[in-house]
């Protein structure tokens, strides 16, 4: 495998060579010039060489293999002549919508294949004359085995978020997909880690590639600050509670271990007040799509999910990530972090680390030289102060932006509470039931919804052609000892 990690000097989209019709997508897109990985990666992959990309997250990535692969589709011919593989249906909803931008100008057909949509409308896509296919891989494999998908056609093959596309979660998978697409293929990976339990099996999908890695330094974004808090696991989610009254993040995704804790946190913060949702496999792909919409739109501030929802997702200013949960892999921390601090933006990651868990918070920590500080624990008379003053301004804005005529009629009921003997049960009632009142449940009309619950949604990877849930929970590993505190890094 040969090896690449210089950086070019910064070049226009222009100085890539790429055509007129792809250039005018780019620049309607607003993209200006290259980054660093789309500068390596893009002229590699326009000669036709096999390429291992390992680049941090928010640097582009997505842009980098998708530009080479819309450069090369045939636009006249209706087959599919190349693939882009994802583990969540989420991701591939992601990427597909940027291909298709990146293709608009040539007029390309970009089609999203994954499960929990219904099988039909994918069909006629790809007899319509699909010519680029973005799926994962359990839709995928079931389209090839109907034969209502042919792969002979296709140039190019990509797996986004290779890592985890190659680990034993989808080794069966992937090698029966193998089987169906053309020997003579581009093949391309790109990951923010390579982590060295794939990098063995990579030879069997890759024809003697050129490695590059611009993360071999550093994986995570330098913008990003890492703390953490020893936090004692039956106090966490009020600890929890309590930093987000106090960071006030314009928005965060949180990130539990198991479907259960994201559950049980997710309602925690729902009874607070906060507008809170969370990601899981009791919704159909409409209602996902839903909640990932209101996320995206600042409906929703705080998005409580599991590892698979922090491959790729990308959503604008998402200012903090807490890790509720220590990961096992020091990877899946890298990708979770990843989350923030975005495109050049800063952001905030905050572990809550129980005692038995800071073992592992080490390893993780070595593993990829954090600069970690130790944040005290807020007290509950900060956080009071912060979740007031919050309430405080949000009915002032409403307020504000009432009618004129019903602020009027209600002006003289507003002055015999003030006057009122127990105007504090009052008032306080009033806010209770106007800031306090927990959300309505987007799932209530889901099988087994209840809308007194948080909102409940959960990203997984797609293990199956129709559910696609199949991948397990990690549980954190049960220790003895209570391990020292990270050293040299408060």
């Amino acid at each position: 495998m040969s090896t690449t990690t210089t950086t070019t000097p910064a070049k226009t989209f222009q100085e890539l060579g790429l055509s007129e019709l792809t250039l005018q997508s780019i620049l309607a897109m607003g993209y200006e010039t290259p980054t660093a990985v789309q500068q390596e990666s893009i002229p590699i992959a326009l000669s036709g060489k096999d390429l291992v990309v390992q680049s941090r997250t928010g640097t582009g990535k997505t842009a980098a293999f998708g530009i080479p692969v819309v450069e090369k589709i045939d636009a006249d011919v209706p087959k599919v002549q190349a693939m882009v593989l994802t583990p969540t249906r989420e991701l591939t909803s992601q990427v597909c919508e940027e291909l298709t931008k990146i293709g608009a100008g040539r007029g390309l057909r970009v089609l999203a294949i994954y499960g929990g949509d219904p099988i039909d409308k994918q069909i006629n896509g790809i007899r319509d004359g699909a010519q680029i296919i973005v799926g994962t891989p359990g839709r995928v494999l079931d389209l090839l085995k109907r034969r209502e998908l042919v792969l002979s056609s296709v140039q190019s093959l990509v797996l986004d978020e290779a890592d985890k596309m190659l680990d034993m979660g989808f080794a069966q998978e992937m090698s029966e997909i193998m089987a169906f697409v053309p020997k003579d293929r581009q093949s391309s990976l790109f990951s923010a880690t390579v982590p060295l339990g794939i990098k063995g099996i990579i030879h069997n999908f890759l024809n003697d590639p050129v490695s590059i890695s611009l993360s071999d330094d550093f994986a995570y974004v330098r913008e990003v600050r890492h703390a953490y808090i020893i936090a004692p696991t039956a106090q966490k989610e009020r600890i929890l509670y309590q930093l987000i009254e106090l960071d006030q993040p314009s928005s965060s995704m949180i990130f539990c271990n198991t479907k259960n804790e994201v559950r049980s946190v997710s309602t925690f913060l729902s009874r607070q007040g906060l507008p809170v949702a969370m990601i899981s496999s009791d919704l159909t792909q409409k209602k996902r799509e839903q909640v990932m919409a209101q996320f995206r739109s600042g409906e929703i501030l705080h998005l409580v999910a599991t590892d698979v929802a922090a491959r790729g997702i990308d959503v604008f200013d998402l200012s903090h990530v807490f890790i509720y949960s220590t990961p096992d892999s020091p990877e899946d921390y890298i990708h979770r972090a990843g989350r923030t601090g975005r495109s050049g933006r800063a952001g905030d990651v905050v572990s809550l680390v129980a005692a038995t868990d800071l073992m592992n918070f080490n390893r993780l920590a070595n593993r990829y030289e954090l600069e970690l500080t130790e944040r005290n624990v807020p007290t509950e008379e900060e956080a009071l102060q912060k979740r007031n003053e919050r309430l405080i301004d949000r009915v002032l804005t409403e307020a504000r932006d009432s009618a004129s005529k019903g602020r009027t009629e209600m002006d003289g009921l507003a002055t015999v509470i003030l006057e009122h003997e127990d105007r504090n049960t009052i008032v306080s009632y009033l806010a209770h039931q106007r800031l306090v009142q927990r959300p309505k449940d987007v799932a209530a009309d889901e099988p087994g919804g209840d809308a007194g619950d948080a909102e409940v949604v959960e990203i997984k990877a797609d293990k199956t052609s129709d559910n696609g849930e199949r991948i397990a929970e990690k549980k954190s590993p049960r220790r003895r000892r209570r391990p020292r505190r990270p050293e040299g890094r408060r």
